[in-house]
């Protein structure tokens, strides 16, 4: 058997991943879904599971949910933004 002969080895993913990159698709194409589904916001469950599990791996914990302000946090109007 020669080396173009090997077959590829099997590789494993979750079936029901949303954020996964299907590499037999072109890169640039699953990289564009990807980045389109994120600007929607898209897979918001999925995002909040994958932060959670590397917040865990750094030995971190989430200080807040995103989805509560943070008193401190100040309100700042965007027309203002230079």
């Amino acid at each position: 058997m020669t080396k173009d002969d090997k077959p590829k080895p099997p590789i494993y993913s979750h079936p029901d991943d949303p954020l996964g990159i299907d590499t037999d698709k072109d890169f640039n194409v699953e990289a564009q879904r990807i980045a389109r589904d994120a600007i929607e916001g898209r897979h918001e469950e999925a995002v909040e599971l994958e932060i959670d599990a590397a917040l865990r791996r750094w030995g971190m914990t989430p200080k807040r949910s995103t989805d509560d302000p943070d008193p401190g946090d100040e309100i700042v109007d965007p027309k203002k933004i230079q």
